[in-house]
């Protein structure tokens, strides 16, 4: 793989009813032309599992500029006439940037955007893949928006669309009565949270979490809040960034209902589908039960196919021919997809928060005196992959570290004989 990670762009697209089968085959014809581009390092497409007649066509690219002089190029508008009888709409993203595809509708069919009053602008912290698309959602629906993130450059975009940004967290939630999280563990929610945010928000304001913890974890903060008369309101997101960015996440719900309530509007803004659980704690454990399962699907494809290439398969031809098949799942074939071009970076799920997921879930059940050995052996191999430089790449790179070490075992037998 390269060293230098490729230029990603993904284009969701929302295909006519009744023409699935023409535009898959059409869209293979395009697809072999776009891959003998000298820049081009690789696409795919997936279908998407919560959405009828949606797809995600994956693309990677030398560079930047690579793509953007594809796009003026005449190949690319003869692409775009044959796709365009068979789409209804989309959007594509670049890196953290998202642009309509095609063009915005005429201003007489959007919705002419509010002014939120002060009192009610809304704290944002966190801007990851989730965190932005969920804020872009808010500020579309015609809040007004405080936002900050640690990594500045990521306010950017939500400032072009409007929000305020902060320099620092406590500045985004002083005085405001809703503040929405979207942080990648415990110990950041413990920093931001507790360490800046709560002694500078108004009395009895509410915290919508959607970071994924420990259910143990969100009990406590959700008892720490109600000692210092705020509220917590544990909002877990299920869905990718394409769903955040259109408020068509599946959002998991627990705590107060009446707390709950109180955000009903921003709760159904980010999500199409909103359920309550229970008490605090129980939509943290869905949010890890599912993320158990795919951790789970990608460490088993990542060993079926070190057991196929020892055994002499072609790894890209098995990775195909799994995608493909009917043991497959949405999950697998876009993991397997990003396998077969080893792809990992920019990542989509990064094998470290992958690993600290299945760790959390792991000792949560074992609290509830639940074993779990086959998946702390999963999480054992994401732990690995994480040690050896790569938690920061997608949790599909564990395939490489398990057909190496395949690898490495056939060489060491082959001493040993």
């Amino acid at each position: 793989m390269a060293d230098k990670p490729p230029f990603r762009v993904i284009l969701r697209m929302e295909i006519l009813p009744g023409v699935q089968e023409e535009f898959e085959k059409i869209w293979w014809e395009v697809g072999s032309a776009i891959a003998r581009q000298p820049a081009n390092r690789g696409q795919t497409l997936v279908r998407s599992v919560d959405e009828d007649r949606v797809y995600y066509v994956i693309t990677d690219w030398a560079d930047e500029p690579s793509f953007r002089a594809f796009e003026r190029s005449e190949a690319h508008v003869e692409h775009r006439r044959r796709l365009k009888p068979y789409r209804g709409g989309g959007h594509m993203t670049l890196t953290e940037t998202v642009y309509e595809l095609p063009p915005a509708p005429p201003a007489a069919e959007v919705p002419e955007p509010r002014t939120s009053p002060e009192t009610d602008r809304i704290a944002f912290i966190g801007l990851g893949n989730m965190g932005a698309g969920m804020a872009h959602s808010l500020i579309d629906a015609g809040n007004a928006l405080t936002v900050y993130n640690r990594t500045a450059a990521k306010t950017e975009p939500l400032a072009e669309a409007g929000a305020t940004v902060a320099a620092n967290a406590a500045e985004a939630a002083a005085g405001r009565s809703v503040v929405v999280l979207s942080l990648s563990d415990e110990p950041a929610v413990e920093d931001v949270l507790f360490g800046q945010i709560v002694p500078v928000l108004a009395p009895g304001a509410i915290v919508v979490d959607t970071s994924t913890v420990s259910p143990a974890y969100a009990k406590e903060s959700a008892a720490r809040l109600s000692a210092a008369g705020l509220r917590r309101v544990e909002a877990c997101v299920v869905g990718n960034p394409f769903q955040a960015r259109e408020g068509k996440l599946r959002v998991y719900t627990s705590g107060n209902q009446d707390d709950i309530d109180e955000v009903h509007a921003l709760l159904h803004t980010i999500g199409s589908e909103v359920v309550h659980l229970g008490e605090p704690g129980t939509a943290a454990t869905i949010k890890l039960i599912f993320n158990l399962l795919l951790g789970a699907q990608v460490a088993s494809l990542a060993e079926a196919v070190a057991y196929g290439i020892e055994a002499g398969l072609d790894r890209d031809r098995l990775l195909g021919a799994i995608a493909g098949s009917g043991f497959s799942s949405v999950v697998m074939r876009f993991r397997a997809e990003l396998m077969r071009k080893s792809s990992y970076e920019p990542a989509f799920f990064r094998s470290t928060l992958m690993e600290k997921d299945l760790r959390l879930a792991i000792d949560d059940a074992g609290l509830a005196g639940v074993r779990l050995p086959v998946l702390d052996t999963v999480r054992a191999s994401f732990a690995a992959a994480v040690a050896a430089g790569d938690g920061d790449k997608d949790a599909s790179v564990l395939i490489e570290h398990t057909t190496a070490a395949a690898q490495k075992e056939e060489a060491a037998k082959g001493e040993r004989q």
